[in-house]
């Protein structure tokens, strides 16, 4: 029986998988997800979104046709992440079984949980590095810090901006494979190792893009720019977008119509911006976005930081008011393409679920902010009783939380909540860690 019991934090996640899958499969798909479905059924990959995550969905399609099986992945991926964490932790049983219930169920990253989304992948990579990190300091041991960089790596591979939340981490890593000498121990030598692993993490998240079968497009990030020059040009009421990136025929009234603070799409629905998603620009275009985006802050920096100003308000819920619903969640099943309909049972219990998620979406418990303040406090080692191996996990996971959030207020192009999957559950993380802190176990 007491073998059996070890297995409580598992017994969580099968329950929390189960209960997932009862209620909501096959999942929804907002547009991005719809796109990224066409992508791995017609096996033509769109570097806009992680190539591997549609090259999985591929062989999840191929097995069981439709969104269902990349849902039933994700939240397994999810869960388990999460039983791992919890296993590894100097917990009761009991505490083990409800740390992995109170994370899998919190309202937030449950109701995110059940999108498709690039981000749930690097939320969920995350949190296996975490686990892994956490079974290194009560077994030191070679193999869970690589694992912990293997997780790492597709983290970066399904969010490329995930390195910033990446660099505590390999920093934490070569800490810990620092050895008595006083060479392995100096800030020189772990900050050298650490510049090694993040820049090997970020090859290793481009080797899907190598395919034959993903389209070359290194301007992506166009799409943001020119997001940032139509509000600056809103502003200062004059247009400052450069002819090889726009239609002659556009005008400020065009841009007034189809701006949104929130979110960089809908400019595009004046189909008079050149953008990167549409095809290679040509040199000069590249020429022109770069000079505009240097631009944007050096020449038009009280218009520019104003704009970036307002989407942190909405990205951090110092607004919430301000932002719509369906920035933070988004259940339906957005059609696209030649993609077949997507078919699910309707259930009262499904829609008492989301009714109750939804009704808690202006609430602290989709504020963005809260989660980063707490953060910030467990970064400053506030809390900390002593100078432990896992006091520093906790400031390591604390400020991933902070490093992958804080750089969205300038370079986000849109409020979308699900942005913060990982800070949110890192901080969470770090909550656990800290309480297991005051009761260390024996690390090595």
């Amino acid at each position: 029986m007491k073998q059996l019991a070890k297995f409580a934090p598992w017994y969580a996640a099968f329950l929390g998988i189960g209960l997932t899958l009862l209620l909501f499969y096959p999942g929804y798909m907002s547009m991005d997800s719809a796109y990224q479905w066409w992508q791995a059924r017609h096996a033509s990959y769109d570097p806009v979104h992680p190539p591997l995550m549609s090259m999985i969905w591929h062989f999840c399609d191929q097995i069981v046709s439709g969104p269902g099986g990349m849902f039933i992945l994700q939240i397994v991926l999810i869960w388990t992440a999460l039983a791992a964490f919890a296993s590894a932790l100097k917990l009761s049983l009991w505490q083990k079984f409800l740390l992995v219930l109170l994370l899998g169920f919190w309202p937030p990253l449950f109701g995110l949980s059940l999108h498709i989304w690039k981000d749930l992948w690097t939320m969920q990579a995350f949190a296996w590095a975490v686990a892994f990190l956490v079974m290194d300091l009560k077994t030191a041991s070679k193999k869970f810090r690589v694992l912990a960089l293997l997780s790492l790596c597709f983290a970066c591979v399904f969010r490329l901006n995930a390195i910033t939340g990446v660099l505590p981490f390999v920093f934490w890593i070569a800490h810990r494979e620092s050895d008595n000498s006083a060479a392995r121990k100096s800030l020189l030598w772990k900050s050298s190792v650490t510049l090694v692993l993040a820049v090997l993490v970020f090859a290793f998240s481009k080797l899907p893009n190598l395919d034959s079968r993903v389209k070359e497009n290194d301007t992506l990030w166009s799409v943001v720019t020119l997001w940032d020059a139509s509000a600056v040009s809103l502003s200062e009421g004059k247009l400052i977008i450069p002819e090889e990136l726009k239609d002659p025929s556009l005008s400020l009234q065009d841009l007034q119509l189809h701006f949104n603070d929130y979110t960089n799409t809908t400019i595009y629905e004046t189909g008079k911006l050149k953008h990167g998603f549409d095809g290679p620009y040509s040199p000069e275009q590249k020429k022109a976005l770069v000079h505009l985006a240097w631009s944007l802050p050096a020449e038009h920096s009280d218009a520019y930081f104003r704009h970036r100003f307002r989407l942190a308000e909405l990205l951090y819920g110092w607004d919430q008011k301000g932002l719509p619903d369906g920035q933070v969640l988004m259940p339906d099943a957005v059609h696209y393409g030649d993609n077949p309909p997507v078919l699910s049972s309707p259930s009262p219990y499904r829609q008492l679920a989301l009714s109750l998620l939804q009704s808690w979406i202006d609430t602290p418990l989709f504020a963005g902010w809260i989660y980063l303040a707490i953060a910030m406090l467990l970064a400053g080692g506030i809390f900390l009783r002593n100078k432990s191996a896992t006091s520093g996990l906790v400031v390591t996971v604390a400020v991933s939380s902070l490093a992958y959030a804080l750089p969205l207020a300038l370079v986000s192009g849109s409020a979308e909540f699900r942005y913060l999957a990982w800070p949110v559950l890192a901080c969470l993380m770090s909550l656990a860690l800290l309480f297991c802190a005051w009761r260390p176990f024996k690390e090595q």
